[in-house]
Formats: C-alpha cells, sequence, structure tokens
C-alpha cells in the first residue's frame, strides 16, 4: 500500500535531511570527484568546471524552494544589483584567480617550492594554514583596524556587508580593491610555496565550495564540521548587524578563529539583522558608484567604532 504523505510532512523531513547530511554530502562529492579524477587520469580544469557548476544549480534549486528565512530571498532589485557586481569584479576574479592557478601550475613542474616535495596531505595541509593565517589577519584587519589605513581597509571591505539579506548568488557583491587583494592572498600560497597540481585543483575545489555554502539561505546544520570547515551556520554571523555575533574571520577553515578567539556559533540561531549597524551612514549597496568610491571617504571609522553594534 503506497504511503501517501501531506506535503508540508515531506517538506519538514526534505528540511531535516538537506539541514543533516547536505555539508557532508557536498564534502564527499569534491573529494570523491578528485580522487575519481586523480584515478581516470581526468583533465583537472574541465573536472573543476563541471563540478562547480552542477553544485551551483543544485544549491541555487535549494535555496529557491527550502528558504532558511524567506525575507533573505533574492528579489528582482537585488538580483539586478548582484549582475552589476558580477560584471565589474568578473574580469578581476578571471585576471587573478586564472592567471595565479595558471602560473602556479607551470611553476609546479619545475619543483621549485618549499614543500614541492612534501606527501600530498602535508602539502595540501600547509597551503591551507598559510593562506588562512594572512586572510584571517586581513580581513580581521579590514574590519577593526584603527587609523586612516584601518578606515580604507573597512572601506574597501564594507560593501559585501551592505546587502541586509545573504543568499547564494550575493557572494560577489564587494568591492573590487578588496577582491584583488583577496584573491592575491589565495594565490599567493600556491606560488610561494610551489603546491603541485593537485594540490592547487583540490584547493580551489574546497574554496569555491565554501564560497558558495557560506552565502547559502538554506538550513544547514554542519555540526563538528563546523570546527573543520567555515560554512553556512559561521559566516551567516560575520554578516550580522550584531557585533556580538559577527566574528568568524575565517574563510575556508576556522583554526585562526579558534585560535584567537573570535570562533562564535549559536547552533539553532538565525541572526535577527544582516547588514551594518549604521546603514544610514553608507550609500545603498545598489548605488554601485557611490559604494565604490567609498575607500575615498575618510570621515567614517572601521567597523569596530563606527558600527557600535555590528556590520
Amino acid at each position: 500500500m503506497p504511503l501517501n504523505l501531506p506535503p508540508h510532512t515531506m517538506t519538514r523531513g526534505l528540511r531535516r535531511a538537506i539541514a543533516s547530511f547536505l555539508s557532508p554530502a557536498l564534502l564527499g562529492s569534491t573529494l570523491g570527484l578528485f580522487f575519481l579524477a586523480q584515478h581516470h587520469g581526468w583533465n583537472l580544469a574541465t573536472v573543476f568546471a563541471w563540478m562547480a557548476g552542477g553544485r551551483f544549480v543544485l544549491l541555487l534549486l535549494i535555496e529557491f524552494w527550502l528558504p532558511a528565512k524567506p525575507e533573505w530571498r533574492m528579489t528582482w532589485s537585488s538580483f539586478w544589483r548582484d549582475l552589476k557586481y558580477m560584471a565589474v569584479n568578473g574580469s578581476i576574479a578571471g585576471l587573478v584567480k586564472f592567471g595565479g592557478a595558471w602560473l602556479a601550475l607551470d611553476l609546479s613542474q619545475w619543483n621549485l617550492g618549499i614543500v614541492a616535495n612534501w606527501p600530498f596531505w602535508i602539502e595540501l595541509v600547509g597551503v591551507l594554514l598559510t593562506y588562512e593565517f594572512f586572510q584571517y589577519w586581513y580581513h580581521r584587519f579590514s574590519h577593526e583596524a584603527r587609523g586612516r589605513f584601518g578606515k580604507w581597509l573597512w572601506h574597501t571591505h564594507v560593501a559585501h556587508h551592505l546587502p541586509d539579506r545573504v543568499y547564494l548568488l550575493m557572494h560577489p557583491v564587494g568591492h573590487p580593491l578588496n577582491l584583488l587583494i583577496s584573491l592575491a592572498l589565495i594565490q599567493l600560497p600556491l606560488l610561494v610555496l610551489g603546491a603541485r597540481a593537485e594540490t592547487i585543483f583540490l584547493f580551489n575545489a574546497l574554496m569555491s565550495l565554501q564560497g558558495l555554502i557560506s552565502h547559502f539561505n538554506v538550513d544547514v546544520k554542519a555540526g563538528w564540521l563546523n570546527y573543520v570547515l567555515v560554512g553556512t551556520e559561521l559566516h551567516r554571523f560575520h554578516h550580522s548587524a550584531d557585533m556580538r555575533e559577527a566574528q568568524n574571520y575565517g574563510v575556508l577553515i576556522p583554526l585562526w578563529d579558534l585560535v584567537f578567539g573570535t570562533f562564535f556559533c549559536a547552533r539553532g540561531h538565525l541572526p535577527a539583522r544582516i547588514g551594518v549597524a549604521a546603514p544610514a551612514q553608507y550609500p545603498n549597496s545598489t548605488e554601485i558608484g557611490k559604494v565604490l568610491a567609498l575607500p575615498l571617504r575618510w570621515e567614517a571609522g572601521p567597523r569596530a567604532t563606527l558600527d557600535t553594534a555590528g556590520g
């Protein structure tokens, strides 16, 4: 006899399944594809493109169907805003990311780097720790540094915190200067350490996965994985308008947040409000010209001093 469940019961069951299993499933599939590509000698660039495109479509469909907060859904206004930032930042991302990755892959053939002859997994950990250390302090300084330089850092970074909702497609919203520095920090460890092609592939695969899922408007409970990888639960709090919650400066692994006391996770809780604490002091995120001009302003301070409740 067929089991006919009410639609709302099926939806609740699907929400629970996604909340519990999506994070480990995405991580497992990424690692699985990496090992398959290694075993069969597949072209890593092709595998990466199909993998990134496939999981983007999957996550977009899940987010549309089962949002954690309906009020955080993408609107037509925010969609057109996102497209503008994609256009501005896309060329920069392409030049730095693919140019840096190409150079890193080329140099890796000569085994010139520090980690060139290390075992693969030790090499990957070394690259991750090095990248995250520099990224963590750059990100934290962008929020907390004082003085004129601190103001400038915050104004190059605040564009990413102006939106009042987090969802998959808002990830590109940001200032191109901030993007340029961030991408340089991604490629620098690959170049200096001399990582091999396999390490570069898996590093970028994990980076692209976490970049997507960290802004995912779906209730995802990563459990113990929150202490291994930065995902939806942790990064959502980073966008909170409450300074007590707006921590978590790591973007791939939370190790340095744990070490330096900026790790925050309140399971089962969503931020009451997303964005900066004093939005009237900034242009609207849709006013892209004014947002791009923010680094030229000196009258406002960094988030820690200007936004008394977060950003």
